[in-house]
């Protein structure tokens, strides 16, 4: 499988801790993201965030990108955040080829 990293920024006026509307929708979607991820066949290998500067991180491995589309559609990103959705590869694999 493809590994892809998606960046996704949000307002604070959109956050989830501050919008009431985006932490229900976001509760109620991310309740199910196990089976969101399966459906999708996309493997969470980290999900990290900068507290209180409204940017998040996921790396995730899927088929393609579509696939890491839908899901962070159906899990509720992509209600309140600009996202972005890069194809990578392991850093530490390219140094090994040196």
């Amino acid at each position: 499988m493809d590994m892809f990293m998606a960046h996704m920024t949000h307002s604070a006026e959109s956050c989830y801790l501050f919008n009431d509307k985006t932490r229900e929708i976001l509760k109620e979607r991310s309740s199910n993201r196990g089976e969101i991820a399966k459906k999708h066949e996309v493997k969470i290998l980290s999900a990290v965030y900068p507290p209180l500067e409204h940017e998040i991180f996921y790396l995730m491995e899927a088929p393609s990108y579509k696939s890491v589309e839908r899901y962070l559609k159906e899990i509720g990103f992509a209600h309140y955040n600009k996202i972005k959705i890069r194809h990578v590869e392991s850093m530490e694999i390219a140094l090994d080829m040196l």
